[in-house]
């Protein structure tokens, strides 16, 4: 499968086939027979995990600022916000990503959903084979709103939404750190719906986590909004 995908140019980096190579598809599926298929799979509660193909657009878009940031400040940890973990299986990747220290810093890793069932769910495959990631503290998962995502680890470096967002979160792009990117769908629920890169370029409003006045609230300019291509996904839960 993932042979497949880099011979069609669709993941390119070493780093991302590497970290895909290393986590096993299969473990996070319902139906294994499926596991390798380019298309969706459903894991329980409503929820589906995406395609292969989709996952390995996520991850190209997200490599080029977490490299960056290993660059321009060389001992400071990354950080990866993966909101809708889902099964569990791209925040498992994510982890390889920041455990190999290859190319790019070590980091965190925090995968949260809504559904708590998903989040167990997501602890039970990741422990049948990628066990270490916990051991290690790269990866920690947790029941939370993926709409307001999670302020304590943040800013991040990258965040994956891997719902779609009826409009932009803002309270999540408040969460990516300068310099950073966010990868989400965003459009209704059985309508026209778009993966967009979202980079964040100033920090005239608020970044969480960090030493800024909290009432700057939220700016549109510290953001670049990319439309990358046509998508769908299902629908990102509120929990209000």
């Amino acid at each position: 499968m993932i042979n497949k995908l880099a011979s069609a140019g669709i993941v390119k980096s070493p780093i991302n086939i590497d970290a895909l190579l290393k986590v096993d598809r299969k473990n996070y599926v319902l139906n294994p027979d499926y596991a390798y298929d380019d298309s969706p799979q459903p894991i329980g509660y409503g929820q589906t995990i995406s395609a292969p193909h989709m996952h390995s657009h996520v991850l190209e878009d997200i490599l080029p600022p977490l490299l960056k940031a290993s660059k321009d400040y060389p001992d400071k940890p990354l950080s990866i916000l993966d909101v809708g973990c889902g099964s569990g299986y791209l925040t498992a990747v994510f982890g390889r990503m920041v455990q190999s220290g290859k190319q790019m810093n070590k980091g965190k890793v925090y995968g949260i959903d809504v559904v708590p069932q998903l989040v167990e769910l997501s602890k039970k495959n990741i422990g049948k084979q990628d066990q270490d990631l916990f051991d290690s503290n790269t990866i920690q998962v947790m029941v939370k709103d993926g709409w307001r995502g999670y302020p304590e680890g943040a800013p991040y470096n990258a965040i994956h939404v891997g719902a779609a967002a009826e409009t932009f979160p803002k309270e999540l792009m408040n969460q990516i750190a300068l310099g950073g990117v966010m990868v989400i769908p965003v459009g209704e629920d059985g309508g026209v719906q778009y993966l967009y890169k979202v980079e964040r370029v100033g920090n005239e409003g608020d970044v969480v986590g960090e030493d800024v006045d909290a009432s700057k609230g939220f700016h549109e300019d510290d953001f670049k909004v990319y439309r990358v291509l046509g998508v769908r996904y299902v629908p990102l839960v509120r929990t209000d």
